[in-house]
């Protein structure tokens, strides 16, 4: 062996190795199986469960920058068996992790996310949810995330024997775009990894707009029940099949049919107010499949998640508002709504104020999830 790469081997040998980009933080093992976490959030849920899941919008953002690799650790690091991230498509349809139509709120960049290239999103710093750039005791910045280095993120928390953390990847289109191209795309991402324990740790949620039919998802993006963790249906009060049915379930063909998909569905039902459209659907007793809540919150800068922003516009979060339409009240930011709703699953920026909630009820059993 040439002298000199044997005394560079054996420096390197003997150096600490810097912690990788990808994992800025200590990796403290999950004690949770992920099947059980799956499990859990696919069957029929309930008022009486004694386990309600809880998911990290965004990850844990308190400190960090929201959908950075430090938030996403910090939450599974805290002992959260999920996060739910933001997946969009660059400008060279690449996937990169952030929830808001444009970088300006976000990060030190400006512009829409689908006119950004990868590598243009790669050159700005992240800012924490007060608005200033990130930096931590190191110095580092907070960098956009790509899909593909969640899944290494992911992998370092994913054990062969099946333990390991969740994660969600919430599909966000630009105005015209396809959910289903950014889903093949994703699932492109992961078959790449050739790690079936991981595969099963990533659940996929599409709006029921974009992924129309059983048969479009299974002929379009070649989903394998036996590969991947599931996927999430997004419904809305104002959606066409909800109009359609005149707010009756029975009416509504889009869920029979989806009652047969070979691989585990759930559905998120963005359900504003007590008595909008989809309130029936939580009674449904024809129904085979759950329904999950998920709530954001009003304590945190929401952002502006479409071209058009009606995500943060449209709606307002104030309980005791009288507003009509255009502008509607929202209580998805009350805990308090996804306890009166059949729930398995929360998905909330407040994890910690929810999950002392769901203790105190009695419905935040981790120990199910563990061996």
């Amino acid at each position: 062996m040439n002298i000199k790469i044997f005394a560079i081997s054996m420096i390197m040998a003997f150096t600490p190795v810097a912690a990788r980009a990808d994992t800025p933080l200590p990796v403290i093992p999950s004690s949770y199986v992920v099947d059980k976490i799956t499990q859990r959030m696919f069957e029929p849920s309930s008022t009486s469960s004694d386990l309600v899941l809880l998911s990290a919008h965004r990850g844990y953002w308190e400190i960090y920058p929201e959908n950075s690799s430090y938030a996403l650790q910090d939450a599974w690091n805290r002992g959260y068996e999920t996060v739910e991230i933001d997946a969009r498509f660059t400008a060279d349809k690449q996937v990169i992790v952030a929830h808001d139509f444009n970088i300006d709120r976000i990060s030190t960049g400006s512009g829409a996310v689908s006119s950004l290239t990868y590598s243009q999103l790669k050159q700005v710093d992240l800012k924490d949810r007060h608005g200033k750039v990130f930096s931590d005791a190191n110095g580092n910045k907070g960098k956009f995330l790509g899909f593909s280095e969640v899944l290494d993120l992911l992998e370092r928390y994913v054990t062969s024997d099946g333990l390991g953390y969740v994660v969600i990847v919430d599909i966000k289109t630009a105005p015209g775009g396809s959910g289903l191209e950014i889903m093949q795309k994703l699932l492109d991402l992961i078959a790449a990894k050739n790690n079936p324990s991981l595969s099963k740790a990533v659940v996929i949620k599409i709006n029921a707009r974009d992924a129309v039919d059983l048969g479009s998802v299974l002929s379009r993006t070649t989903y394998n029940p036996n590969v991947n963790g599931g996927l999430v249906l997004v419904e809305n009060p104002d959606a066409d099949n909800v109009k359609i049915s005149n707010y009756d379930p029975n009416q509504d063909v889009n869920y029979g049919q989806w009652n047969t998909a070979p691989f585990p569905i759930q559905f998120e039902m963005n359900q504003y107010y007590r008595g909008d459209g989809l309130e029936n659907y939580f009674h449904y007793a024809d129904q085979q499949k759950g329904f999950a809540t998920y709530i954001e919150s009003n304590l945190f800068p929401e952002g502006v998640a479409t071209a058009a922003g009606m995500c943060c516009v449209a709606h307002i979060t104030d309980p005791k508002s009288t507003a009509s339409a255009p502008i509607i009240p929202d209580y998805r930011g009350d805990p308090e709504m996804a306890v009166i709703n059949p729930t398995n699953l929360i998905t909330t920026d407040s994890v910690d104020a929810v999950g002392d909630m769901l203790q105190a009820l009695g419905r935040r059993n981790i120990n199910l999830l563990k061996r």
